[in-house]
């Protein structure tokens, strides 16, 4: 990464003071269009509501996951440069609960629709030989054993990453109460900094192994087992290392939505916004060589089993998503943001990071319809897409700016300079002891 940032000496302590109302009724105005076009699509053919609902559930579960994954990684690496916008990666987190209610829901609703290629079919060998992994009960044990493992640990993570930072602090009578359960026995400030630091870095290798198995695992049960004939050892990579590069464009975005709003445009830098870019394009050309490397050997293998997969996402009626996904997680970004300038500026940052984002919208799409789509004999084929996934898709996007809000009104968005003082002098020399201003 590029140059160190200057760390403040006096770093204040920001929360959002408040939403408006306005902002809150958009809110509101998304999680309702959701719940209408999940109920308006009820009564259509093929389970098409619970194949939105199980898409946008892995896209927006994802993007959540992404960007706590940003920050664990941030920790665990101790980079100086995001200091200032770590936080607003780890906000991720608060989506978390909301995805874990969801998923019994969205798994049990739609079951029949997503499994029956293999759930009550017999005589089939290769399905009989999976059968110690096809069993609908026992996947739905051990991917709900690990999301409680894995959203369990994020949260002991962001418990410590904020512990340090909120002692003796809180602005409203729910806030104070939550930060001092929050601090109970508390040691004092430098000493609960360098505790929290030490469990941080444990924590932060633990995570990094159990994303890697457990959302690999959620990717091969609920995206990969929809065609039960076919597989890729690649496919549970590219499935979580797509989900960590939603998380750096979705961070990428919050900062410059809510920076200004948060009053800390002085602490967030063009040269952040730089290394951020280089994040965001390193991940494209890194996500473009995890699809070739799994594409190439499947297309010139020729073994029947392994090209279905790829089969019924190049052609009719999915053909244009599959040109658009690439183009936008890969092409456009590659293109765009090869240059220094574009990196700094935060409008085009965004812009570029939304295109990334909307591409790996479409790829969650792309990994569950196409599995799933039955052509009518006779009728030209049609592409199931259209106002149920969107709205559905807009629905989840209120409940993840909701859960989102709710964490930049809670808890502090900069470090203090205890925290940043428990690093080694070497990562953060500026920094000091002295508490928060401006509780």
């Amino acid at each position: 990464m590029s140059a160190a940032s200057p760390i403040p000496r006096t770093i204040p302590f920001r929360t959002l003071d408040r939403v408006s109302g306005a902002a809150w009724g958009l809110v509101a105005v998304l999680v309702l269009v959701g719940a209408v076009s999940a109920f308006l699509g009820a009564g259509e053919a093929h389970g098409r509501v619970w194949q939105a609902l199980l898409f946008n559930w892995l896209f927006w579960s994802s993007v959540a996951m992404g960007m706590f994954m940003l920050a664990v990684a941030w920790q665990v690496v101790e980079a100086e440069w995001p200091w200032s916008i770590r936080r607003f990666a780890l906000g991720g987190v608060a989506f978390l609960p909301v995805s874990l209610i969801l998923f019994p829901i969205i798994f049990f609703g739609g079951s029949e629709h997503f499994f029956h290629h293999w759930l009550h079919v017999e005589g089939d060998p290769v399905i009989e030989a999976k059968r110690a992994w096809l069993s609908l009960g026992g996947m739905f044990t051990r991917d709900l054993i690990g999301l409680l493992v894995l959203f369990g640990l994020a949260m002991v993570f962001t418990y410590y990453s904020l512990r340090p930072d909120v002692y003796g602090a809180g602005r409203t009578g729910g806030q104070k109460s939550m930060y001092a359960r929050m601090t109970g026995g508390w040691r004092g400030a430098a000493e609960e900094a360098s505790r929290s630091r030490g469990k941080l870095l444990v924590l932060g290798v633990v995570l990094g192994l159990a994303f890697a198995i457990i959302w690999g695992m959620i990717g091969i049960d609920l995206a990969m087992t929809l065609t039960p004939h076919w597989f890729s050892t690649m496919f549970p990579v590219a499935f979580f290392m797509a989900a960590f590069h939603a998380g750096i464009c979705a961070t990428a975005i919050l900062v410059t939505v809510f920076r200004r709003r948060l009053g800390i445009d002085q602490f967030v830098t063009a040269t952040q916004y730089h290394d951020l870019g280089k994040m965001i394009f390193a991940f494209a050309v890194f996500w473009m060589y995890l699809n070739w490397s799994q594409y190439v050997v499947i297309w010139y293998g020729l073994l029947p089993f392994e090209q279905e997969w790829f089969a019924r996402r190049f052609s009719a009626p999915f053909t244009g998503f599959a040109q658009a996904v690439p183009l936008l997680i890969f092409v456009v970004p590659f293109l765009g943001l090869l240059s220094r300038t574009p990196k700094k500026i935060p409008a085009i940052l965004a812009g570029f990071a939304t295109l990334i984002l909307l591409g790996n919208w479409l790829e969650r799409y792309m990994l569950i319809y196409p599995s799933l789509y039955e052509a009518e004999e006779g009728v030209a084929a049609h592409l199931p897409f259209g106002l149920t996934e969107i709205g559905i898709g807009l629905g989840f996007m209120g409940l993840f700016l909701a859960c989102y809000l709710w964490y930049l009104r809670t808890f502090p968005i900069l470090p203090s300079p205890a925290t940043l003082a428990a690093a080694p002098p070497a990562v953060f020399p500026v920094a000091t002891a002295a508490a928060h201003a401006d509780h």
